[in-house]
């Protein structure tokens, strides 16, 4: 194989004036990029560009090797790149950055531990670091970059550990895939961008996914002193090195390339990270399912979700630190009746005003837009949700089973720190710990594997990636082992909201503990029109002793046997009294009955009020013939 830059010398110095030409336009630019300070032309400039590789380098065809095009060279010679790195889609890993209310996190599922965690970089209450559970930054990014736009931690160089730095040099950055939102083209696949991900083709996934450009190899097959312009001498068997090869007849002349971009990104790029399946046994078929109302009106998911250069995306509720009156214009409140303070927003982009006759204004108080509006309407059965974050929907090898983990349930109803009561999805986490001074500390994935794999593998339910079944014997031989592998504390199994474990005579326990309560995150689509929203029947909706909005029975999803795991009401999530609750619906039983006793009232009341004006009436009269009759006798 030859060195890369491997060309005649009058090509050479050619293409040195002009790489030198570039660069110095580049720096002279640093400051003030053209692609930074939009002159207000709605038009989008054509993108007819160099490619250039993530050495700085102009890629020409005729080099050898060919390198793939880097992002942040490519776009960053007229985009801010560092400034598009602060979006919120990119930030996860800056611990400066406010971490808002909890949102999807990524989930660490694993049937052959019967484990189920969720991960994010930012503080979300009940969310793990990936760091906790033995996860690098490098395994983070190969395990679920598959669906990350790049950034965070896997192009920043400050957060690649030593022990794994020869495997970055191997994979490469991965970095801001600017064509994962504001690729036009047709051909360009998100799903080769995941696939090459997972091969821990980092560098080579965007170029993998454009429409002018295959990738063959893979990153993870290569060892670690792996030269990706030297190659290697010795390669493990039926290794096949990572390599690029472009269509020659999309570039011109100039080596340049025609990028089909947009500034508003299609709906279509937001469903590959974005997208979900709810199960349910009675609609199998996607068109059982009705889309967002606001999605079949012809609006588009970046009229709400805005952002400027800054990537700094309006999240659409109101209680977000970052909102200001433009920000909360694009709320659900915002749009539809004005914000607080200005209602000049009010009908924004044509939004109806509701008017919501007949409903107390208490309702407006304590219960979010979503929680009547939004997602799949309450059921006494609680419905399970496969999302593309969780379980790589869109991907090309994926276990497409319905019951594989992760396990979702939808919706409950939360009451948020604000006292408002909002739609949620819930996990309930299960993995291994150590308990020590009643704290929980989960194990590290590759210690609690080595113990669980040879235990669980037999079990006949792995093959679908459903939760094994565990018998207490099961369980009990997996905490005798573990205990052997921890220094202190106690083994335990947190899972179903409680944690298990041996005691002193070796006897299986359990136990409720904080730190093992569900983990939920706000819905917010898809969004259900008036005519189908939670109360268009009226007030038993809510309010009746069969209503699921408050007393639906929430399953403890779990790979143990559920004998003795009572479910969890609906009451609980709110944070209220669940013989109040009844109570109060019961109530309800009544109030039809109260219209009518009211009504009779009234109309007696009326008829009281009739007959004695009458009589008063009557007396008036006798009083006024009386005194006609007293003048003229002359009394």
């Amino acid at each position: 194989m030859q060195k890369n830059k491997d060309r005649s010398i009058p090509g050479k110095i050619s293409k040195i004036f002009l790489l030198t030409f570039i660069l110095l336009s580049v720096s002279y630019a640093k400051d003030n990029k053209i692609g930074d300070n939009p002159d207000g032309s709605r038009a989008i400039p054509v993108h007819v560009i160099k490619l250039i590789d993530p050495d700085s380098s102009v890629i020409w065809l005729d080099e050898t090797p060919l390198m793939p095009f880097s992002t942040e060279k490519t776009c960053g010679a007229c985009h801010s790149y560092q400034t598009v790195r602060k979006g919120w889609h990119f930030n996860a890993g800056d611990s400066g950055v406010a971490a808002g209310r909890n949102g999807q996190p990524w989930i660490y599922s694993d049937p052959y531990s019967a484990s189920q965690i969720p991960l994010s970089m930012r503080d979300w209450q009940g969310a793990f670091k990936p760091a906790q559970i033995g996860m690098s930054n490098f395994d983070y990014i190969a395990r679920f970059g598959r669906q990350m736009p790049g950034g965070s931690v896997g192009d920043d160089e400050n957060a690649q550990s030593l022990e794994m730095f020869w495997r970055w040099q191997v994979s490469g950055k991965q970095e801001i895939n600017c064509l994962s939102c504001h690729d036009a083209e047709r051909s360009h696949d998100q799903a080769e961008y995941a696939a090459h991900i997972i091969r821990q083709n980092f560098r080579w996934a965007a170029t993998a996914a454009s429409g002018f450009a295959s990738v063959k190899g893979s990153a993870k097959d290569m060892p670690d002193n792996y030269d990706i312009y030297a190659g290697s001498a010795t390669l493990p068997s039926r290794a096949i090195e990572p390599a690029v090869s472009y269509q020659s007849e999309r570039f011109n002349d100039k080596s340049e390339v025609f990028f089909d971009i947009t500034r508003d990104v299609p709906d279509e790029r937001c469903y590959f990270c974005h997208s979900n399946k709810t199960i349910d046994s009675r609609r199998t078929e996607t068109w059982h399912f009705d889309e967002d109302v606001h999605l079949k009106a012809g609006m588009h998911c970046v009229d709400c979700h805005r952002n400027g250069l800054d990537h700094d995306i309006t999240r659409g509720y109101a209680d977000d630190s970052r909102s200001d009156m433009m920000q909360l214009s694009l709320t659900c409140k915002g749009c539809h009746l004005g914000t607080d303070d200005n209602t000049q927003f009010a009908g924004r982009l044509g939004a109806p005003k509701p008017l919501h006759e007949g409903i107390p204004a208490i309702h407006f108080e304590k219960l979010s837009c979503t929680s009547c509006h939004s997602g799949n309407r309450p059921e006494e059965n609680l419905l399970q949700l496969k999302t593309s974050m969780a379980h790589g929907i869109g991907l090309h090898k994926t276990n497409k089973n319905d019951q594989v983990l992760p396990h979702i349930i939808t919706p409950v109803f939360v009451e948020n720190e604000n006292g408002v009561i909002e739609p949620n999805n819930l996990l309930w986490p299960s993995y291994w710990a150590t308990l020590d001074s009643n704290k929980l500390v989960p194990l590290e994935i590759q210690l609690f594997a080595e113990v669980t794999r040879p235990i669980i593998a037999h079990l006949d339910s792995l093959g679908t990636g459903d939760w094994p079944v565990l018998a207490d014997s099961t369980l009990s031989k997996v905490l005798d082992s573990l205990q052997t592998k921890i220094s202190r504390g106690k083994a335990v199994y947190v899972s179903a909201g409680k944690i298990f474990y041996l005691d002193d005579q070796n006897n299986l326990r359990n136990k409720d503990h904080e730190q093992a309560k569900p983990y939920t995150w706000p819905i917010a689509h898809d969004v259900r029109p008036a005519s189908q929203a939670l109360g268009m029947n009226g007030c038993a909706d809510c309010h009746s002793l069969s209503s699921p909005f408050y007393f639906a029975d929430i399953r403890k999803d779990t790979a143990l046997k559920q004998a003795g795991l009572q479910p969890l009401s609906m009451t609980d999530l709110m944070g209220q009294n669940y013989l109040e609750s009844r109570l109060f619906s019961f109530s309800f039983l009544f109030r039809p009955w109260l219209k009518y006793l009211m009504f009779v009232c009234s109309f007696i009341l009326i008829a009281v009020i009739i007959i004695y004006g009458f009589k008063g009436f009557s007396r008036i009269l006798t009083a006024v013939s009386e005194n006609e009759k007293d003048n003229s006798t002359g009394r």
